[in-house]
């Protein structure tokens, strides 16, 4: 699940730190049209987290109780419970694997950031086909490098009020990015771009705040900078405790791991009726993750003025959570919620939207999904 980038924004403060390669590296299925490794890499973080004053609940009445109370209209719980600076210096996991086309030597490489919902595989999606968005990158001739956000997947699970927030989130963002500028995998890349999805999307939008330039373009798919959505959004995810969602898939996380209730939750936020194989809809109940609560608490990112490289915002028109449904609102100067999002990058001349129809939050879920990647591959090749 995203969240607006203004809304309850958090200043946040992020020292550099490096990328420590990890020693055992191992090759995964491929698809036909690439060769993809999967490495589980300690990043190190130096970041500025936040104290939140409060407890992991201790049943799902304690749960529901404060998502009620957060999400509603005349909410104050985030101004009561955020009390501060929390400044960590840790290493952490995270499962990543690197694909490269079979035929070719890329020298474009993008840095795909998944959203609240999935994992990685919001990005490799039915396997190779029409919904599968690496699969669409190696034929177009680009490398690509997934992987599982903190707290999520294969990656390491800490403590999810205290230390799975979005400082340190966009702190391994950045890392990643600054892996790929080195030599990874013995693969030298001239171009790195940024894509992500939702809270993924947020995250990049981090980055591009703390770190200016460090991506050479930036895609933002299921994104807007419009903040009057979220709480009806929000108030329809059914959030309960993962451990009691699916005991069999997440009994050893902790209670501050939340997820969305069953699979009518997740059509409703992710899904356009009539514009989907239902399953695909499924599947990603099947394999849906987690949210934590300090993630939820934290969310937000600032404008990113020091940032001037393209942008790309890819949103479907009837994207519930960033859109209420309907894209092609207007904003006070008269643009839709998708071109509005222009504020976030105050300083980049090179500003460009999509916005499919009959698609909603979840972009790459839908049966236009192929069209779409061909959109943003045609982008990604004009910028030479």
């Amino acid at each position: 699940m995203p969240f607006p980038t203004y809304s309850r924004l958090i200043s946040l403060s992020i020292l550099v730190a490096a990328v420590i390669a990890a020693p055992n590296n191992g090759a995964s299925s491929s698809p036909p049209s690439g060769k993809c490794t999967e490495t589980l890499l300690p990043v190190h973080v130096s970041a500025v987290n936040r104290i939140l004053k409060i407890d992991s609940p201790r049943n799902q009445q304690e749960l529901t109780d404060f998502v009620t109370r957060w999400s509603s209209a005349t909410s104050n719980v985030t101004a009561e419970v955020v009390q501060g600076n929390a400044p960590i210096n840790v290493t952490y996991n995270i499962w990543t694997q690197l694909c490269v086309p079979a035929t070719q030597e890329s020298k474009t490489v993008e840095l795909a950031v998944h959203g609240i919902g999935p994992d990685h595989s919001y990005w490799t999606l039915g396997g190779p086909g029409s919904n599968n968005y690496v699969d669409a990158v190696l034929r177009a001739g680009h490398a690509i490098l997934v992987y599982d956000r903190l707290g999520v997947g294969k990656s390491d699970k800490p403590d999810g009020i205290t230390e799975v927030q979005t400082a340190a989130e966009i702190e391994i963002a950045a890392q990643l990015a600054k892996y790929l500028r080195g030599n990874p995998q013995g693969h030298q890349f001239n171009r790195v771009i940024g894509i992500g999805h939702s809270y993924g999307s947020v995250q990049l939008v981090g980055v591009a705040g703390i770190y200016g330039n460090l991506l050479d373009a930036t895609i933002l798919t299921g994104f807007s900078t419009s903040d009057r959505f979220a709480l009806p959004a929000l108030a329809t995810f059914g959030w309960e405790i993962a451990s009691l969602n699916n005991p069999k898939r997440f009994t050893a996380l902790q209670s501050s791991y939340i997820t969305s209730h069953d699979i009518s939750n997740i059509q409703q936020n992710f899904f356009r009726f009539g514009n989907y194989d239902p399953a695909i809809l499924k599947e990603v109940e099947a394999t849906k993750w987690t949210a934590t609560l300090g993630e939820l608490l934290t969310q937000g990112a600032p404008p990113a003025p020091n940032y001037t490289n393209p942008v790309l915002v890819v949103t479907g028109d009837k994207d519930y959570i960033f859109c209420g449904g309907n894209c092609y609102q207007t904003t006070a100067d008269g643009s839709n919620l998708i071109e509005g999002s222009k504020s976030a990058f105050p300083n980049v001349s090179n500003f460009s939207t999509i916005i499919p129809a009959e698609v909603g939050h979840g972009v790459n879920y839908h049966l236009n999904a192929a069209d779409t990647y061909a959109r943003i591959n045609d982008w990604v090749a004009q910028l030479g």
